[in-house]
């Protein structure tokens, strides 16, 4: 039985339908020689490096202008008259033009070919019965991969496990809240952002496990449908180039006129009509601005190295004038004009509303009085950092956070306010959790404390609100009324207004707590404003958290 590939929607298949399909296993997955024999079938899984101009094919490109074409006449007709000097010139500056453009672009070349050496993707897929370590472009259609918070999905996949499995899709579907991953069958006509039960190469998981088949590799998955047409675009004329080929044509229709003017003159003068020839040739090459080309490419270069030194690569030179040329640029928000990294702004509390940041990795208060709600501070960043399902990875001799992009924020405020997450949770181990869905919209944690158990919660205001029935005013708690809920919910809206993510966090702290009541009868503690910043593209003034480089 010979496989269909690629497999038309999985995602509308039961897990047990794509496993029989694929001709694999969810326990001891493909054997190494089936994963042969599918490679060499099916290719490797990586996407068809576009075919590179030669070295040769490059430097001749450089002398493709309407410009070098006059200035190459132009040194004909000097050799022609003998003018060895004027000829030599010309030469030079087309030869320095040239080497100039070639060098800069083969510059560029090497540095996007290193760039790519470096972005090399392992992925741990199930062979023979046992897990084990493989560069992701040895992925084949049947290979079953584990995934967990931190790991970049290297193909596209249906999944057969999935415990509490997030993942960010923002790359492919512009959706900055980490998409909640199940196994469910779902209908044949489900849109890709709603294909809860497949994960898609180039996102990344966020938090939780799973497990998925792989159902397509390279082009076949969705990043290679979107990476083909870009491939398949073509190349098209630059403004600059579109600019100097007007320039050109001026150029030659001005100076046939002036030439066709002094020949006139000439022969009505009376004079030689081989002196009158000679001489509007010399004039048509003293009109030929031979130091044209060498400047235009001087700047450009000028302006490539500039963006080099802000990261940024530019495969063409004359791409660093197209780009002051837009006027109209489509993009989406998140990973485009925000980086998709989550930063802790503002507290909202009963009493005060305070703006906050984090400054050589200490927690610093902008403005108001925080002797007020230093309880509700110190209770927010408790909540913030047990009602949390992020970790830190090592990397490079350093931690990285992984996970939900809110949640390693909270990581981050409560390491900035000296109380570090590992110790919190030691002194604070779980018992229980109740996951955030798209239902309750809030995630519970129950916990054993130093004086009995305690209970965390986070969630959007509406929902949190109402399980809350007191609230901590600084160091009392007293009952939460109605008009007080309405307060607290206009204030969530004022600053949702305002461009922040909001949540509301409460606590209870009972010797009485089980798994099933321990999101009962909660107090609430307070708001916090969460940023997702413009990214560096922006003329503007850094946000606070970009100074400071917070959460990365």
């Amino acid at each position: 039985m010979e496989i269909t590939y690629p497999y038309d929607d999985p995602h509308a298949q039961d897990a047990a339908e794509v496993l029989k399909a694929f001709q694999t296993n969810a326990d001891t997955g493909l054997s190494q020689s089936e994963a042969d024999n599918r490679t060499k079938k099916f290719g490797a899984n990586v996407f068809e490096a576009q075919k590179q101009k030669s070295v040769w094919l490059m430097l001749l490109l450089q002398f493709k202008s309407p410009i070098v074409y006059l200035l190459v006449f132009g040194t004909i007709v000097s050799f022609y008259f003998k003018d060895y000097i004027e000829a030599i010139a010309i030469v030079a500056v087309i030869l320095i033009n040239a080497l100039i453009g070639f060098f800069m672009e083969l510059q560029a070349r090497s540095s996007m070919k290193a760039l790519k050496e470096m972005d090399v993707i392992h992925s741990k897929v199930i062979r023979d019965g046992k897990t084990i370590d493989i560069p992701s472009e040895k992925l084949t259609p049947g290979d079953i991969v584990m995934l967990e918070a931190g790991d970049v999905i290297p193909a596209d996949g249906r999944l057969l496990e999935s415990n509490q499995l997030q993942c960010d899709e923002s790359s492919l579907t512009g959706e900055s809240l980490p998409s909640e991953k199940n196994t469910e069958k779902l209908e044949k006509d489900t849109g890709l952002a709603d294909q809860l039960n497949m994960v898609f190469k180039g996102s990344s998981v966020m938090d939780g496990k799973g497990k998925a088949l792989i159902t397509g590799i390279a082009k076949k998955t969705q990043l290679g449908a979107i990476t083909s047409l870009v491939a398949d675009s073509g190349e098209t004329t630059t403004p600059l180039d579109r600019k100097l080929s007007v320039l050109s044509k001026k150029l030659i229709w001005l100076t046939l006129c002036l030439i066709g003017i002094f020949a006139v003159t000439g022969f009505i003068r009376g004079e030689e009509w081989v002196s009158v020839i000679k001489t509007s040739i010399a004039l048509a090459v003293a009109a030929f601005p031979e130091g044209l080309p060498i400047v235009a490419t001087v700047a450009l270069a000028h302006g490539m190295l500039l963006m080099a030194r802000r990261n940024a690569l530019v495969k063409k030179l004359s791409s660093v004038e197209t780009l002051g040329s837009t006027n109209v640029i489509l993009t989406d928000k998140t990973g485009t004009l925000t980086e998709n990294k989550i930063f802790v702004d503002t507290f909202s509390f009963a009493e005060a509303k305070l703006k906050v940041r984090i400054k050589d990795k200490s927690l610093e208060i902008e403005n108001g009085d925080t002797e007020k709600v230093k309880k509700e501070i110190e209770l927010l960043t408790l909540v913030g950092a047990l009602c949390n399902n992020a970790s830190a990875k090592p990397k490079d001799d350093k931690k990285k956070l992984s996970g939900d992009p809110i949640e390693t924020a909270l990581i981050t405020l409560a390491n900035a306010s000296g109380k570090p997450v590992e110790e919190l949770i030691q002194q604070y181990p779980r018992v229980a959790e109740i996951p955030f869905s798209s239902e309750t919209k809030m995630m519970g944690t129950l916990h054993k404390s130093p004086t009995g158990q305690f209970a965390a919660a986070k969630g959007s205001v509406e929902h949190l609100l109402e399980n809350c029935s007191k609230m901590q005013s600084g160091e009392t708690i007293s009952d939460l009324s109605s008009d007080i809920k309405k307060n607290i919910l206009s204030e969530s809206e004022q600053m949702a207004a305002e461009g922040l993510r909001v949540l509301a966090f409460a606590y209870r702290d009972d010797d009485g707590l089980t798994k099933e009541n321990f999101l009962d009868e909660l107090t609430y503690v307070g708001m916090i404003g969460f940023l997702d910043p413009p990214g560096w593209i922006l003329k503007r003034p850094l946000h606070h958290a970009e100074r400071e480089g917070y959460g990365s």
